[in-house]
């Protein structure tokens, strides 16, 4: 009889041990990927996020921003704060666990602010961002969707740059109209 040599053998721990280690990794980068909101990457929605703002959109943000924005200085405070609050409360991935009581309390804010300013905006543009506003704050009381809140931050976010010449960030989603013609 021969004698037989290994010259390499894991044998079925070692297998178990590589196993395990890959299913690790797997598992916590789905998890990673999905509380971080990092999803987008993948489905095609991040397209331009990282292209910067053309020379001519800026310009038409500053031209908007001189114009709109100084004739509603309130409601500019206001879109600023609001967007602060949606920048706290759903950025880096925090929109995967809200708190919905603090929304709804914080559309009903918007809601009240709204009456206050609308009577006031002569601005087309503005006036019927204010109006989507304010059927989104609407159904944020009513309704527990995610999406609706990440549209009203979004509304904030364009208003903020719009009204206030916001700079903290280059991103402009064109879901208002009072920046629709400068994407």
């Amino acid at each position: 009889m021969t004698k037989r040599t290994h010259k390499f053998g894991m044998g079925w721990f070692g297998w178990a041990v590589i196993s395990v280690f890959l299913l690790t990794i797997a598992a916590s980068s789905l998890f990673f990927f999905n509380v971080f909101g990092f999803s987008s990457l993948f489905d095609g929605q991040a397209s331009g996020a990282d292209e910067p703002i053309s020379k001519e959109t800026r310009e038409k943000v500053e031209e908007i921003s001189e114009t709109v924005g100084n004739s509603h200085q309130q409601v500019g405070t206001f879109v600023s704060k609001t967007h602060d609050f949606y920048n706290d409360t759903t950025g880096y991935g925090d929109i995967a666990s809200l708190d919905w009581e603090q929304q709804q309390k914080r559309a009903e804010k918007i809601l009240a602010s709204l009456d206050k300013f609308f009577p006031g905006v002569k601005q087309g543009d503005l006036k019927s961002d204010l109006k989507r506003i304010r059927d989104l704050a609407k159904s944020v009381k009513t309704e527990q969707d995610k999406e609706k809140v990440r549209y009203l931050h979004r509304m904030f976010h364009d208003l903020d740059i719009a009204l206030n010449n916001y700079k903290a960030y280059d991103k402009i989603w064109g879901v208002t109209e009072t920046l629709k013609t400068s994407n």
